[in-house]
Formats: structure tokens, C-alpha cells, sequence
């Protein structure tokens, strides 16, 4: 009996484990993957779906990919890629974009080497050596004219390594508790990049260390923007009000210096850039008939916004001036009948967010007919003196002829 019991724990335990087992494991490709200067896909088992010029990634991949084709679109569709020495290769490329991707876990996560006019986009790099290299290594080798925009930074060691890599346009990311932004290996060989650090039009980065290096600064006027540029100081800066030097070497680094200035973001951003639009949740009016003229229309917005409005009956928008979540406005002179309204809202990042239309009914009742009343009260009277004269005037003649 012992024994059967114990047999029976013992199938129990292994019907656990494999139950365990089972579970499905998300899927990861293992190896290297190259994009052929031909287009073509190696090996032709790597988990790359093309349409036309768009290379789509099916699954993780640990590994690294090498791009040598031009004029193509890597869509990662949201998939990691990790382990690998260089998470994607773009050396002496140009006018490729890479997207929607995940790199972790890599020496290098993407190396634009030699490479110009690049894109790389809504990108998330998490725990790498270094996130980005832009760098020229040889004669008339450029790497200039790519944007990088609306990446998120994560907890990489150093964010970007760059030698002769200028003329470079980064805004929108989100530089979040990495170790160092900038390590520009040309900066000590009088190389320093220049690059541009926001979009020219009031937008810049996020960066989380902002606050720390800058504490008195201040958001201007609810714009989402602090009021105090970030210089992107590269790890090796030479401060020249700090440092004993020769006049002559105190000349030309202070010359340096000026010119590497420029490497600034002038709209620095208080809060991560995202490209989720406001949530709004509308209060009033509700999905209900109501007896009244003036509607109010009470909405809620999940994040600080720039602009508000309301759409009624399909009309162009209205304008409503609000800087609270909360906002409280009445629609007035609203006839009987069915009517709708849409609420909307742009954030200080260029985001539109609508609300679900909303309809509702307005039935106010007919008013007591007050002068038809009115004037049958004088019909009434009238006729009550025309009975009354008539009567008294009929008794006068009856008297009259009894005398």
C-alpha cells in the first residue's frame, strides 16, 4: 500500500513538471542574420518577412544583424534583439530606417558607421555597452545627416560613442538613468561632433539627470519645456576655467569649446516625450434626455495639455480655454432633439486625443399657452357685460311698461 502511494506522488510530481513544461516559450531566433546588398536574406531561415522594401522581424532574435542593402525599412514589430556584438550593423549605408525594435544586452546597438541620411525611430534600447556609435573611420568617410528620433534610452553605459560623426539631428528620445550620454572619441584629437539636439521648432529630449544638473531651472508657461538649455558634455570635456594650461593651449580649447557649444538642446523636455494622445474621459453631458437649454459639458484629460476643444452636431471644433485636467464648460442655447458632442485635445507634444462622441437628447416642454388664456379670460369678461347690460336694459323696458 506504501509503495503504491508513494508510485502515485511520484506520477503526480511528474504530471506537474510536465505541465511545467509545456508552457509555451515565447519564440527566439538564435544566430546571425544579413540583409544582402541584393535584398536577399541570410540564412533564409532567419525570421524576416519582406514586402517589397520593408524587412519585418517574426520573432526575438540573439544575434546580430547585419543591413547591407540601401534604401530599405527594418521594422522590428515590437520584437527584442540581444546578446549580439552589434544588435544592427548600417555601415556605409544610407536612406534606411530602423524601427519599432528592441535592443538589449549588446556591446554595440546599432552602428552607423560611414553611413548618412539614416532614420532611426521609435526604437528602445535597455541595458546595452553603448546604445549608438556614429563615426567616420576613414578618408572621405561620412557619418552625417541621420535623425534619430523618439527612441527610448534606457540604463545603457554610454548612450552614444562618436568620432567625426556631426550634422547629425537627434530630438524626441528619452534619455533615462543611463551612465553617460556622450563619449566623443574625437573630442581629445580635435575632432568633436556637432550635432543638432532638438527639432528647431520647440521640441528637444528628455533627460532624467536634467533637474540634477540644472535645479533652478523652471517649465515655461506649461509648455512642457524647461526654461534652461542642456549641454551634451562629452565624458572627456576640458573645462579651461578649471585647469592649469598654457596660454596658448587655454586659446585653443576655449576656440573648441565655443564651437562644440553648439552641441546644446535648447527646448529640453520635463516629461518623457511619448506619442500616446490625452485620454479624455467625458462627465457630461451623459447618454440621457434632459429638460433644460444649457448643457454642461465637464471632461477630464490624463496628462497637461495645450489646447482643448468640443465638436457639437458635427460643427467645427470650439475652442476652450483650460489649462486644469479638469474642465467645465456649458453649451447653451441647445434646441429639442437629438444632438452629440466630440471633446478634444492636443498635448504639448503634438498628440490629438478625442473622446467617444457622446449623444444625448434635449426635450424641454412646450411653455403654458399664457396669451391664448388671456385673451379668452377677456372674451369671457366681454361677453359677462354684454349678458349684463342686456339684462338690465331688458328689466328697464319691462319697468317701463307696467308704469
Amino acid at each position: 500500500m506504501r509503495k503504491s502511494a508513494a508510485l502515485l506522488l511520484v506520477l503526480v510530481f511528474l504530471a506537474a513538471s510536465c505541465m511545467i513544461v509545456a508552457k509555451p516559450v515565447k519564440a527566439q531566433y538564435q544566430g546571425n542574420i544579413s540583409i544582402g546588398a541584393d535584398g536577399s536574406v541570410s540564412p533564409s531561415t532567419a525570421p524576416i518577412e519582406r514586402l517589397g522594401a520593408s524587412y519585418i522581424l517574426t520573432s526575438d532574435v540573439a544575434g546580430n544583424i547585419a543591413v547591407k542593402t540601401n534604401n530599405i525599412v527594418f521594422d522590428g514589430n515590437g520584437h527584442v534583439i540581444s546578446g549580439g556584438y552589434i544588435g544592427i550593423d548600417l555601415s556605409s549605408l544610407s536612406n534606411v530606417t530602423i524601427t519599432n525594435t528592441t535592443i538589449t544586452g549588446s556591446a554595440l546597438g546599432i552602428a552607423v558607421r560611414n553611413a548618412s541620411s539614416n532614420i532611426i525611430s521609435g526604437n528602445s534600447f535597455v541595458d546595452n555597452n553603448v546604445g549608438i556609435s556614429l563615426s567616420s573611420y576613414w578618408e572621405n568617410g561620412k557619418c552625417s545627416h541621420n535623425v534619430i528620433v523618439g527612441n527610448n534610452f534606457t540604463g545603457c553605459s554610454k548612450v552614444f560613442w562618436m568620432y567625426d560623426g556631426s550634422r547629425n539631428t537627434i530630438y524626441h528620445n528619452n534619455f533615462i538613468k543611463n551612465a553617460v550620454i556622450l563619449d566623443d572619441a574625437g573630442y581629445l584629437e580635435h575632432l568633436g561632433s556637432i550635432n543638432i539636439w532638438d527639432d528647431g521648432h520647440g521640441l528637444g529630449n528628455y533627460w532624467s539627470d536634467y533637474l540634477t544638473r540644472y535645479p533652478n531651472a523652471t517649465e515655461i508657461d506649461n509648455s512642457g519645456i524647461g526654461d534652461t538649455s542642456y549641454f551634451v558634455r562629452p565624458t572627456d570635456y576640458i573645462d579651461t576655467s578649471s585647469v592649469a594650461m598654457s596660454i596658448e593651449a587655454r586659446e585653443f580649447w576655449t576656440k573648441l569649446n565655443a564651437a562644440y557649444a553648439a552641441n546644446t538642446d535648447r527646448y529640453p523636455l520635463m516629461e518623457p516625450f511619448t506619442t500616446t494622445p490625452p485620454k479624455i474621459s467625458v462627465l457630461s453631458p451623459l447618454n440621457q434626455t434632459y429638460n433644460e437649454t444649457s448643457i454642461p459639458s465637464v471632461f477630464t484629460v490624463d496628462k497637461p495639455v495645450n489646447w482643448t476643444g468640443y465638436s457639437f452636431d458635427g460643427e467645427p471644433n470650439v475652442t476652450v480655454t483650460s489649462s486644469s485636467l479638469l474642465t467645465n464648460v456649458t453649451i447653451a442655447n441647445v434646441t429639442n432633439g437629438v444632438h452629440n458632442v466630440t471633446v478634444y485635445a492636443n498635448d504639448t507634444y503634438g498628440n490629438m486625443g478625442a473622446s467617444e462622441t457622446v449623444t444625448f437628447t434635449v426635450a424641454v416642454p412646450e411653455p403654458f399657452p399664457t396669451v391664448p388664456v388671456a385673451a379668452a379670460s377677456v372674451a369671457v369678461v366681454a361677453a359677462v357685460i354684454t349678458g349684463l347690460l342686456l339684462y338690465f336694459k331688458k328689466r328697464k323696458k319691462e319697468s317701463g311698461n307696467k308704469s
